[in-house]
């Protein structure tokens, strides 16, 4: 077998890149070429111009100038923001601080004001018993005496009821015995006339001295009934 040979284009056909090349650039334009007219004029109206050096600097310095004062009013806008922030906490502050210092001195004048009324009372008050220093502490111990009274009352009162009712059932006793005692002498007075006698003048005796009794427990009892009104009305 013999060696391959690479084809060769035939002389007037184009390869396919040649064909696209006149496809983007008909006219056939050296674009290489402009371009390196126009680094060399780039470079001869710049670098090698001494003015270029010149204006390199200064725009530079004049870029940071703008960026430093473009910063200093960026940070003159902050401060101003906090400062209008303290300032409104402070207005705030001192609003809230008056009011809690005319609140401390409206509490202060009324404490001033009961303290004197207090010390009125006091000095007007002196030598009467059950009155203290100030007019909230002797209304206090008055009201404690007038709660002490009213107790001992009516424990005075329960116990006079209690006696009361005692001597209620004594007398209801002694008004039963005495009627079983004036028929049991009523009785044999009417069957017997001659032995009669001594145990009708016992009898009597006996019911002299119950009669007695009953009209002192009666009056014990009238007595403790207007006891009991005047502790109620009390």
């Amino acid at each position: 077998m013999s060696a391959q040979t690479p084809r060769q284009p035939s002389p007037g056909r184009d390869t396919w890149y040649e064909f696209l090349l006149k496809k983007c650039n008909p006219s056939g334009f050296d674009y290489g070429a402009w371009l390196e007219e126009q680094r060399k004029a780039f470079l001869e109206s710049t670098v090698k111009v001494p003015r270029f050096w010149y204006s390199v600097p200064v725009t530079a310095g004049l870029l940071v100038m703008i960026a430093a004062y473009a910063k200093l009013i960026l940070d003159h806008r902050r401060s101003m923001r906090v400062t209008a922030e303290m300032m409104s906490d402070l207005y705030s502050h001192d609003l809230y601080s008056r009011q809690v210092a005319k609140e401390a001195i409206e509490k202060y004048n009324q404490h001033i004001e009961q303290c004197n009324r207090a010390m009125e009372a006091a000095e007007s008050s002196k030598g009467k018993p059950g009155w203290g220093n100030s007019e909230v502490e002797s209304l206090r111990a008055e009201l404690q005496r007038i709660a002490g009274q009213l107790e001992a009352t009516t424990q005075d009162r329960n116990k006079l009821q209690e006696e009361l009712r005692q001597k209620s059932q004594v007398v209801a006793d002694l008004s039963t015995r005495l009627d079983a005692l004036s028929k049991k002498v009523n009785g044999p007075r009417n069957s017997t006339s001659g032995a009669g006698e001594p145990v009708s003048a016992g009898a009597n005796g006996d019911s002299a001295r119950f009669v007695g009794q009953i009209n002192r427990l009666q009056e014990e009892l009238y007595a403790e009934r207007q006891k009991n009104k005047r502790l109620k009305g009390a």
